[in-house]
């Protein structure tokens, strides 16, 4: 799936530099995404230095109504209990977390949340 480019995320620092990131969406949250199937959704994203987790998945949800809706509708429901979000292997657990800035080549993961005990 190609991924679209919005303002926010091409703007170009003064020497011209974006960095890339790549956004896996696991099992049954892709349906948010207008995919079907059992294969695997990627989306790669192309955003400017500085950008953080939190900036990155508004930009998915602009582009993706559905999984907007469902992540940032209710302000009194926290992102984390909508989807698991994962940064290069490590889950994030708590909000602040959402604000680390990403790095060139770094991998996002969005599973659906899940409890246990």
């Amino acid at each position: 799936m190609r991924s679209q480019k919005l303002d926010l995320t091409t703007r170009k620092t003064e020497e011209g530099k974006t960095i890339k990131v790549t956004v896996e969406i696991m099992s049954w949250l892709k349906e948010d995404f207008g995919h079907q199937g059992w294969d695997k959704l990627v989306i790669e994203e192309t955003v400017s230095p500085g950008t953080s987790v939190m900036d990155l998945l508004r930009v998915i949800a602009s582009k993706y109504p559905r999984f907007g809706q469902k992540a940032f509708a209710n302000p009194n429901q926290d992102l984390l209990d909508y989807c698991a979000v994962i940064r290069n292997g490590t889950f994030i657990s708590a909000l602040a977390d959402l604000n680390t800035e990403l790095q060139d080549g770094d991998n996002i993961k969005l599973s659906p949340g899940f409890y246990g005990g």
